[in-house]
């Protein structure tokens, strides 16, 4: 069977091709370009020079493809055109749908983010709540009016249609810029991360690169068009994360308990020196908010019915700063 992955050389993009070439499927790998480092390479993968802003590209490479995994997306903290999260996750994701439709693509599995529903106040988020906040992260925006658009496309029927809402995710994998939580342990691992948000009691939820995979291919194969299945993993505090990562690398680096305030000061300065100089923030005021909160969501849904399995945060951890030394 021919499938095709848009965002392949992504951190979830690119081990999802390569899951699927391993267990013979003939794979279209869709990037901008073909010699981008982060592209695998297997017999089973054919690069695809394309873009989901261009849908003449688009046709080109669903031609023979019976499935489709977008995964592309814009998910940058900062871009310097905001014009941009709008043109690729919303745009994009329309573009993908429409000529997936017209090139006879039997099945869509689109990627999306527990980020569209934002913070949690007590119990942890699922499929059907709303979301209780306003939508200050652009990238958090465009994910759910992408949803909406496939939502809108599954009912008017002719294609299977399942969306997944991937956690925190990390893992084995390239620490690219949108690879947050890589990041902060590579940071840590090299003694160049000093501190700890507030005071460390703020939860998340972290979700194993490989379960995450796992679950795109069963909400292909065992999903319901229509539906939309949160992939998660464990909710951690700060706390808990910093003292996993320590007892599981074995480097003991001394972390401040930096206050919330302190936090926010600093992303306001940093905004206002990216839109003076053009330059990337380091951090931003709608993500120093966002601290504030938990973000707890529950992969019941997946577990009941995509057998979803969530690998626990010590032996993620364990698999991913084994990788991460090489680096």
């Amino acid at each position: 069977m021919k499938v095709l992955v848009t965002g392949a050389t992504g951190f979830i993009g690119r081990q999802l091709t390569l899951s699927l070439a391993m267990q013979g499927y003939d794979v279209k790998a869709l990037c901008r370009n073909t010699d981008h480092p982060y592209l695998i390479k297997h017999k089973n993968i054919e690069p695809v020079t394309g873009n989901i802003l261009y849908r003449q590209s688009l046709g080109r490479a669903m031609q023979g493809c019976q499935q489709v995994y977008h995964t592309a997306a814009l998910a940058k903290m900062w871009c310097r055109n905001p014009d941009d999260y709008h043109e690729t996750n919303v745009v994009g994701t329309r573009n993908v749908l429409e000529v997936a439709a017209g090139a006879g693509v039997q099945k869509i599995v689109y990627t999306s983010t527990c980020g569209v529903w934002g913070p949690t106040v007590k119990h942890p988020m699922s499929e059907n709540d709303p979301r209780i906040a306003g939508f200050p992260i652009a990238y958090e925006r465009t994910k759910y009016l992408a949803e909406l658009e496939v939502q809108n496309f599954a009912k008017q029927g002719g294609i299977y249609i399942v969306t997944v809402n991937p956690s925190r995710v990390y893992g084995e994998g390239p620490v690219t810029e949108s690879n947050t939580v890589g990041k902060m342990v590579l940071a840590y691992l090299r003694g160049k991360w000093h501190f700890i948000p507030g005071n460390g009691e703020q939860v998340a939820n972290y979700a194993f690169l490989t379960d995450v995979v796992e679950g795109h291919l069963a909400a292909m194969n065992n999903g319901t068009s229509g539906e939309r299945y949160i992939l998660g993993g464990e909710d951690i505090s700060f706390n808990d994360f910093f003292k996993t990562v320590h007892q599981v690398s074995g480097k003991q680096h001394r972390l401040i308990h930096l206050p919330l305030k302190a936090i926010e000061f600093y992303s306001h300065f940093e905004k206002l020196k990216s839109q003076l100089t053009g330059l990337r923030p380091f951090f931003l005021p709608e993500f120093a908010e966002r601290l504030k909160y938990d973000q707890k969501y529950s992969s019941n849904k997946a577990i009941m019915q995509l057998g979803y399995r969530i690998t626990s945060f010590t032996e993620g951890m364990h698999k991913t700063i084994n990788y991460l030394k090489q680096e």
